[in-house]
């Protein structure tokens, strides 16, 4: 096997590729050496971020997909699906999920450069800088594709009417997605690089990035919206025309992709310098908070209101925590909504279900993804700050972020709820359904304290931790059937039932807070403690 990747390592460095290269306006021997300064920094733990240069993270992504993709093949193995739809289904599985991993490697690769600045002033041109950037796109598809569609092929030819090429059709047409979606997603990057200004570019990444996923929750809109323009009535009858159409647009998309591709390369590498330097300017004004004050006075003292206001301060502005999170929380409010909207005047204590049911454990799921994104950061290098603080202040900091998400993520929005449901179903009913949910969502977050791994924002950002998201995502879903069933059923059949699981709730949540605040406070410390042995290190050996 090292012999086979050393032939194709000298084949790929070798002359024939590297003509294929300065076809492209990119320099082979600048390409080569940004490749192996990239590989070193991966190797060094620098680049863990980008999922394509983590090796660990992506296997891990490509098991996933594949233990999914195995059992989508099953289910439509035993409904005996037919080969095009089944071919089709895969097929557009695939182009989808790419898209949305690779626009997120994309933007996180370029729109959030590490050491653009400083490469920023060497002679090397955009062509062989993006080039080399976005190389390990291409290592994203080798993994995924395979991941997702190595059972689905082989599982093809038991279908009614598969010739004993099916697979290698299969994998071929899945590749060709999932290089398509690649292009597809440097030619976005590239004209929203060439039209929207730097300081911009951070947030039109983001939404960017959100695209595919809108695009199948509100499918069944965007079917209902053209059926209604009713396009075939506008379109000639002639089959000839309708071709001729049909190809003049496939010439534009392709003329828009090389347009955006050759912008990208061209005007990429100019701009390092502004994106790098720009930032966000949510939170950045200083104010004075009165919850902070409330903070301070029951959760921990000054320690605590630190806590309070670093987090949530961080939480505006780092681009990792936004990046992750946001396009997450997109997905499950547009999702929310409507359902809540459409069914929010019905009494949960009523016969028929009501969607209100969902509200404390979908508030469980967002604080669960918040614990396990909060630790990372994009400036995790100023840890340091946190070891020129007292030991003894480290318990107060963790009140004061556990006060913060439990105020701002629990608290504020049920108060905002209470006159609206108690309008709707009465005091009594509102009053007993919200105080249950503010349990419920409390013990929650007292469980998902335990996923905070050291202070908040002072790691490097994991991309195993984004490759998971969408897994996590399905297995909640699971489980808040699973408890919105059990609370609908043996729960809410009267007023009493609820007081009494309310105050037991309640009374976990409290022991259990306390116990998750205690294992918080020793995490920080752990992490704290392996920062400050780096930091000695380093200074034993500058000083030796």
């Amino acid at each position: 096997m090292n012999a086979i990747l050393q032939a194709v390592e000298r084949f790929l460095r070798g002359p024939r590729v590297s003509r294929l290269l300065v076809r492209f306006g990119i320099d082979p021997e600048r390409y080569w050496l940004l490749m192996d300064l990239f590989h070193e920094l991966s190797e060094r733990g620098e680049m863990l971020d980008q999922l394509g240069r983590n090796g660990v993270a992506l296997e891990t992504a490509a098991w996933l997909y594949f233990g999914l993709s195995a059992f989508m093949s099953l289910m439509l193995l035993v409904t005996q699906t037919a080969l095009a739809a089944y071919f089709a289904t895969f097929l557009i599985l695939t182009a989808v999920l790419l898209l949305a991993v690779l626009l997120s490697e994309a933007g996180n690769s370029l729109v959030n450069p590490v050491e653009g600045l400083v490469l920023a002033h060497q002679p090397i041109n955009g062509a062989t800088y993006t080039a080399t950037k976005l190389s390990h796109l291409l290592r994203i598809i080798l993994y995924l594709v395979p991941g997702l569609n190595a059972v689905p092929a082989l599982a093809g030819l038991f279908l009614k009417g598969s010739a004993w090429y099916y697979p290698l059709v299969h994998l071929a047409a899945t590749f060709v997605a999932g290089l398509a979606a690649a292009l597809l997603c440097c030619a976005l990057f590239g004209w929203l690089v060439r039209f929207i200004p730097a300081r911009r570019l951070k947030a039109a990444g983001q939404f960017a990035s959100t695209l595919p996923f809108l695009g199948m929750m509100w499918l069944q809109q965007i079917r209902q919206f053209f059926a209604h323009l009713a396009v075939g009535k506008w379109l000639p009858a002639g089959p000839a025309v309708r071709w001729g159409l049909a190809a003049a647009l496939g010439v534009a998309t392709v003329a828009a992709v090389v347009l955006g591709l050759r912008s990208l390369s061209a005007d990429y590498l100019i701009r390092v310098s502004s994106m790098t330097r720009g930032g966000p300017a949510a939170g950045s004004n200083v104010r004075t908070s009165r919850i902070g004050a409330v903070v301070s006075r029951f959760f921990g003292g000054q320690p605590g209101r630190a806590g309070f206001a670093f987090v949530s301060r961080m939480m505006l502005r780092d681009w990792q925590f936004r990046r992750q999170f946001i396009p997450m929380f997109v997905y499950v409010l547009i999702g929310l909504v409507p359902l809540l909207a459409s069914g929010w005047r019905t009494d949960p204590f009523a016969r028929k279900f009501a969607p209100m049911h969902m509200l404390p454990h979908v508030t469980g799921i967002l604080l669960f993804f918040v614990c396990i994104l909060l630790p990372y950061g994009g400036d995790y290098k100023g840890s340091w700050l946190f070891l020129v603080a007292p030991s003894r202040a480290i318990g107060g900091f963790a009140r004061g972020v556990h006060a913060l998400l439990w105020i701002d993520v629990i608290v504020i929005p049920h108060l905002v709820l209470l006159p609206l449901l108690a309008w709707a179903w009465g005091i009594l009913h509102a009053g007993l359904f919200l105080a249950y949910s503010l349990a419920a969502a409390s013990m929650y977050l007292a469980l998902d304290l335990r996923r905070i791994d050291g202070a908040p924002f002072t790691r490097q950002a994991d991309a195993s931790r984004g490759s998971v998201l969408l897994p996590l995502m399905i297995l909640g879903a699971i489980v808040v059937a699973i408890a919105v069933g059990i609370q609908y059923f043996l729960v809410f059949r009267s007023p009493a039932i609820v007081a009494a699981t309310t105050a037991a709730i309640a009374t976990g949540a409290f022991l259990v807070t306390r116990a998750s605040l205690g294992a918080f406070t020793i995490s920080i410390r752990y992490n704290l403690g392996l920062a400050s042995a780096e930091v000695g290190a380093l200074f034993k050996e500058v000083d030796g």
